[in-house]
């Protein structure tokens, strides 16, 4: 019997021995997953994001505390953005999501989403070429323009949508001098009816941009051309009153 009670004994000893021993290392990984994170954070703040980025997919892939996991995507999404790895950066936007589909920062998140869609369409290589900006593939600034639009409906009282109503303007202006410029190889090819159609299609669309109010002076030209001389007129004081 008192055998039995000292192998029980030595039993509880190994046991408490491993449990503080498990605590212990524990306590160690949180303290390095907390340095290394610290870390990242002074690395996004001088603006070195390969470094940041290392440390941040260092701690997300050995992170078995759950050690904020959500501020570490976070990190990485804004770090992968901001490095031009827009295919990275929306991967980890669509983890975040699915793992945080009611998270306080969510707002943030999608901002992103929208930010990287504008930098597709402002890219680099439209930059280094000489081509003309406004004839080139508007699908990035379209899809950029309805999420702007989804995200100021869904949240209203973000801290982000003031810049997010400014780069709505800013893609109205892209997608009317798109429309634009359509709307002037009509005239030039003397489709006065088309010019028409597109000209009312912009004021229309983007009432507010000065792409709508160049439009006018070609739908006036054109109903001249179409000898449609009672709506020109109409049309010639629209312009009068706008100053244009």
């Amino acid at each position: 019997m008192k055998k039995k009670n000292s192998i029980i004994f030595i039993c509880m000893v190994l046991f408490l021995n491993l449990t503080v021993h498990s605590k212990s290392l524990k306590n160690n990984y949180f303290v390095e997953t907390y340095t290394l994170y610290e870390k990242s954070k002074k690395e996004l703040k001088k603006e070195h994001f390969d470094n940041a980025i290392f440390i941040l997919e260092k701690i997300k892939k050995n992170n078995i505390s759950s050690f904020s996991n959500d501020k570490i995507q976070m990190h990485l999404i804004y770090a992968y953005y901001k490095n031009l790895n827009f295919n990275m950066a929306q991967k980890n936007i669509k983890e975040f999501i699915y793992s945080y589909p009611n998270h306080p920062n969510l707002d943030y998140v999608i901002y992103i989403q929208c930010l990287i869609s504008i930098s597709l369409d402002k890219n680099i290589f439209f930059k280094i070429l000489p081509l003309d900006y406004h004839k080139n593939d508007l699908n990035y600034a379209i899809n950029a323009f309805f999420q702007l639009k989804k995200f100021i409906y869904q949240y209203p009282k973000s801290f982000y949508v003031v810049n997010a109503k400014k780069n709505l303007i800013y893609l109205k202006n892209r997608l009317s001098e798109s429309e634009l410029e359509i709307l002037k190889f009509y005239f030039f090819k003397k489709e006065y009816i088309a010019v028409v159609n597109r000209g009312e299609e912009i004021i229309q669309k983007y009432s507010e941009t000065p792409a709508a109010r160049k439009a006018l002076i070609y739908i006036e030209k054109s109903y001249k051309a179409l000898k449609i001389f009672d709506t020109a007129k109409k049309i010639s004081k629209i312009i009068s009153l706008n100053k244009i």
